[in-house]
């Protein structure tokens, strides 16, 4: 069975602005993005005037961070000048799906953690009642006092996973609660 294009790839964001003569154009990402996703998969597609994907490949890629975000500046090595970069203003950059989801980071072990106590500030938190997958993070219904909270399984909140125990060392957990 063939397998269609839309399921074959997947858009991971769009070109920005121009930057300079040489080529370099802005990328801004998606939801699809993940950090260190450059540095992992080399071989990138980008629609032509004819809504072809042409094979596009990073030659050099500059991360500036202001405000507490990320600009990416890319030269991709099919836009050689700044009118290139002007006429691939808007267009999608895609990659293909399979090599998104072998790169994507898996979190650790978070699908089954039915029954593990959470801990925060020292003492027994609640107990996880369930797991909701997320795209970004898993997200754990747990339970607390007379009622449930929904924890992201995410750095900001989950410190450590203690599967031999089955314990989670929580943090923040206060600013769910308030």
């Amino acid at each position: 069975m063939v397998q269609s294009v839309e399921n074959r790839f997947v858009e991971i964001g769009r070109i920005g602005r121009p930057r300079g003569l040489e080529g370099v154009v802005r990328f801004m990402p998606n939801e699809h993005f993940t950090d260190g996703l450059f540095d992992r998969v080399d071989l990138f597609y980008m629609k032509n005037n004819r809504s072809d994907l042409v094979p596009a490949r990073i030659e050099h890629i500059h991360v500036e961070n202001k405000r507490n975000q990320q600009a990416f500046f890319v030269k991709f090595d099919m836009i050689a000048s700044r009118t290139d970069a002007e006429s691939a203003m808007n267009r999608a950059l895609f990659m293909e799906r399979r090599l998104l989801e072998d790169t994507s980071p898996q979190p650790e072990d978070s699908t089954d953690l039915f029954g593990y106590t959470l801990w925060f500030n020292e003492k027994e938190f609640g107990t996880v009642l369930g797991t909701m997958e997320n795209p970004a993070h898993p997200i754990l219904e747990v339970k607390h006092g007379k009622g449930a909270i929904l924890v992201p399984v995410a750095e900001e909140f989950v410190e450590q996973i203690d599967h031999e125990n089955q314990v989670l060392y929580c943090k923040n957990l206060d600013q769910l609660t308030e």
